[in-house]
């Protein structure tokens, strides 16, 4: 076969000449997927904001510029997911096999002995929660940033001059199967879910110039099989748990398989991260509270302490960011906050008015019992739907005790929601309006690895005058909370502005109350 001829290359060190040649196998991901938007992860939200705002030449320098190189221009970090699989194709094909470049490296890379290039992205064509949200919000600017950074990619010359095979994967890979532009882009082969095991034999493949399948939905790799990185990550991102199993219908993680990965295995990943200086480890999973539970969602206190400790204690981690967390264990066990909550503050990268806080992803989604039964039955456990108000402001005020200000989603526009619905939601967000946290509300968006996939999107033009109230009212605490010494004059002169040249005319009057409300205007309008 092809590929065994790069099993017995010696050494690790990359040559001049191989370079020369290029790699058997390229991975790689656009330029937003490849930066750490400077050491911030909320930061790299914004990828889903359109693209005339700011120059991308000046966003590439100063918001999300490249990762560093190592001495053999290599990318010193990469995407989690994409490090997974290089790890999976070093171990089968061996270091010399696999170069992982910044797009803006590739032609260092990519040479006549490239079979396969591998693309990893989260947000290719623009169609996930924040890209359709706040791309339509702001109403200009064409696309967003990060789908013109894929297409900038995926449309270098240098992919197709030596007829290699290119291959996507990664958590956004559905879009462009959906959007229908896998011809258009001459992607060869979609990879949609876990790609450790489905992965590894579509580049076998591709080594030995077979034919490529057009779309693959991957077969579960078994937890045996996945194996450590063996380069750093971007965020130094580490899985502590994989699935969820909740049952919500608009999110694809319930449908795989929940994992724990044992304390040694996250350990080695935490030391690898570390070593190589990326200051910050992001604790990957659905829910940090999912971590060791039991088969009803109750947490496992001693597990959860036991690795957030033992990660704190490795030298050289600066922060710590657990990456989600559901708010029912909170309420269920508020001792676990207790103990992990003052390491998290000291590991937190976040200052707020000089006040260190650490904060996670809380998915509040909807103040409505009944789309709480409908659509996320498993949420709240180990509490009935009913309890779901109560659950949710204990859980805040918890976690704000412990100096956690959580980053909350709210999903506007689920199928079938009512005005009686909104109205749920705008009372749960009152009940909170003292609270210190920052809410994202998103319209609601199908994914192709969900339940709720043939289901509708939402959009601005089918919003009501209740959502868009909803809206407003987010965004106008986050403002109070986390801009509160800011002077609100430009805020009132900017956000009326928007509503006068754009609002006015694409939404209508409805549009008008709400932005009032978001600049802190405090005028009956009739």
């Amino acid at each position: 076969m092809f590929y065994t001829k790069f099993r017995a290359i010696m050494g690790p060190k990359v040559n001049g000449l191989q370079q020369a040649k290029g790699f058997p196998i390229v991975l790689t991901g656009s330029a937003t997927d490849m930066s750490d938007f400077k050491l911030s992860p909320f930061r790299a939200f914004t990828g889903g904001f359109p693209t005339a705002i700011i120059p991308r030449f000046l966003l590439r320098k100063y918001w999300y510029p490249r990762v560093p190189t190592n001495g053999n221009d290599t990318a010193k970090y990469a995407p989690y997911g994409l490090r997974k699989i290089e790890a999976v194709l070093i171990r089968e094909f061996g270091e010399q096999t696999v170069a992982v470049a910044h797009p803006s490296n590739l032609e260092k890379f990519v040479g006549p002995e490239t079979k396969v290039i591998g693309i990893s992205s989260m947000e290719p064509a623009g169609t996930g929660f924040v890209s359709r949200t706040y791309t339509s919000l702001v109403g200009f600017g064409g696309e967003p940033v990060a789908a013109a950074e894929f297409r900038d990619l995926i449309t270098k010359p240098i992919l197709r001059k030596w007829g290699a095979k290119i291959v996507l994967g990664g958590s956004g890979a559905w879009q462009i199967h959906n959007s229908k532009l896998q011809k258009n882009y001459g992607i060869d082969c979609i990879v949609m879910g876990e790609g450790e095991k489905t992965a590894l034999e579509i580049f076998r493949k591709a080594l030995n110039g077979e034919e490529l399948p057009r779309v693959v939905k991957i077969e579960p790799p078994d937890p045996k099989e996945i194996s450590c990185i063996v380069n750093p990550s971007i965020f130094g991102t580490v899985e502590i748990t994989r699935g969820c199993g909740r049952g919500c219908k608009f999110c694809s993680p319930m449908m795989r398989r929940r994992y724990s990965f044992p304390l040694k295995h996250i350990v080695k990943e935490v030391e690898l991260n570390a070593k190589n200086g990326t200051r910050m480890i992001i604790l990957a999973s659905e829910d940090i509270f999912l971590y060791r539970c039991d088969d009803k969602f109750l947490p496992n206190r001693e597990a959860i302490i036991k690795l957030i400790k033992s990660i704190a204690a490795i030298p050289e981690v600066e922060f710590i960011q657990p990456a989600h967390a559901a708010l029912a264990p909170v309420v269920y066990d508020p001792k676990i906050v207790e103990e992990i909550g003052p390491v998290l503050r000291e590991k937190s990268y976040w200052v707020t008015d000089g006040t260190r806080h650490s904060s996670v992803e809380v998915g509040i989604e909807t103040g409505s019992v009944r789309l709480m039964k409908k659509y996320m039955p498993g949420k709240m456990l180990p509490y009935k739907p009913e309890e779901w108000h109560d659950v949710v402001t204990k859980a805040i005020e918890i976690m704000n005790e412990n100096y956690i200000w959580p980053l909350a989603t709210l999903i506007v526009g689920l199928p079938g929601e009512t005005e009686k619905d909104t109205v749920a939601t705008l009372e749960l967000v009152d009940k909170l309006k003292h609270s210190k946290l920052f809410y994202v509300p998103l319209l609601f968006t199908s994914e192709e690895d969900c339940m709720l996939r043939e289901a509708r999107h939402m959009d601005l033009k089918h919003l009501t005058p209740l959502q868009w109230e909803l809206l407003a009212r987010c965004w106008r605490h986050n403002i109070e909370v986390f801009a509160a010494e800011s002077s609100p004059w430009p805020t009132r002169f900017v956000t009326m502005l928007a509503y006068a040249l754009y609002y006015r005319w694409k939404h209508g009057r409805k549009a008008l109350r709400p932005l009032m409300k978001l600049s802190g205007m405090n005028i009956y309008y009739p």
